[in-house]
């Protein structure tokens, strides 16, 4: 596998290319986020492969890319599942913004992916052997069964050089009920996952359990408040836009939000335990933009679009002490930004 070129084939064998892809992309679809198996998974092109010559070279300019870009490689692959890859043209929020988004992701994945793409073969045989059991169709009631009774003997094997390593993700699905229309555009609906290793899940059910704190009722708010940061923050860059004037915004309107809960640590100060809740966020937003007309005479209405990707915090405090569901939650902090903006 070494020194071999790492791009897409076609007509090729792109199983390893894929495996690795997924493991960098999280084990998630790129464009809903949900974890997926390999099996209904598939590499997608973000510029697609069918593009013309003067299409790709408008790609180049209006997307920034590179001289070197490839179509077919690591910068412009993405896995994605089988629903969303018969359905993305449909999506609303995927526009220039989200395009920006997921190209900025796969640029920055690119040498990790060749890196792992030329490690694999420097233990053909095995890397051979696992590659087959992850491409496993566990529906077939063999191969399922044959899964069950001898994957716990890896996973054992893999404790014993480092327990960490064997840790594992789970994925739930939030639904936050008290999201109303009245609050939200109707075609809006935030999704909102936990995606969690095993100490976020004990700290979930310290909270559950102990502190009788319900999930939806600590989360709600924060989603609120997060959705209240983002608007304000995509209203002031536009806002901040001088050239070809000055611009003045509406309150931006959130067509797509996708919140991940991806760690929940735990701590015991004296007689509260607090609680760090870190996740990640991708969104859509729209705003009504008024710039002075380019005579200087009146004013021209425009329309912004955004789309922004970032990680946030919060905290929960509970003294051991005090009542159930008796929380302490701070605001929301917005840690990392990343926003592509787009004015017509």
């Amino acid at each position: 596998m070494a020194g071999k070129e790492v791009r897409y084939r076609n007509g090729g064998d792109n199983s390893v290319l894929k495996m690795i892809l997924i493991e960098q992309w999280g084990y998630c679809c790129y464009v809903c986020g949900r974890p997926k198996d390999y099996t209904d998974t598939q590499i997608d092109h973000l510029i697609p492969q069918s593009v013309s010559s003067a299409e790709l070279k408008d790609a180049r300019a209006q997307y920034s890319l590179t001289s070197s870009f490839d179509l077919h490689g690591p910068e412009n692959l993405a896995p994605i599942c089988s629903n969303c890859n018969r359905t993305k043209s449909n999506q609303t929020f995927q526009g220039a913004g989200f395009m920006l988004l997921s190209l900025s992701k796969a640029a920055k994945l690119r040498p990790r992916v060749i890196s792992a793409y030329k490690k694999f073969g420097s233990g053909t045989r095995l890397s051979n052997q696992l590659l087959r059991s992850i491409e496993a169709d566990l529906t077939q009631r063999e191969a399922r069964e044959a899964f069950e009774m001898h994957a716990p003997a890896i996973v054992q094997k893999l404790a014993l050089l480092d327990e960490d390593k064997a840790d594992y993700v789970t994925y739930r699905q939030v639904i936050l009920d008290d999201m109303h229309p009245d609050d939200l555009p109707d075609i809006f609906i935030p999704d909102v996952v936990l995606s969690l290793r095993t100490r976020g899940r004990t700290a979930m059910s310290i909270l559950q359990d102990v502190c009788g704190c319900q999930l939806t009722d600590l989360l709600e708010p924060r989603v609120h408040d997060l959705i209240e940061l983002l608007q304000d923050r995509v209203r002031q860059e536009f806002e901040s836009i001088t050239e070809p004037s000055r611009t003045n915004a509406s309150p931006a309107e959130m067509f797509h939000l996708r919140v991940t809960i991806e760690t929940i640590d735990y701590h015991r100060h004296a007689s509260v335990l607090e609680f760090t809740f870190q996740g990640s966020f991708d969104a859509y937003l729209v705003a009504s933009l008024v710039q002075d007309a380019l005579d200087g005479d009146g004013i021209q209405d425009r329309q912004g679009e955004a789309a922004v990707a970032g990680t946030f915090s919060f905290t929960a405090d509970w003294p051991i002490s005090a009542e159930q569901g008796a929380l302490d939650i701070s605001d929301c902090t917005i840690e990392d930004w990343v926003s592509h903006r787009d004015v017509t």
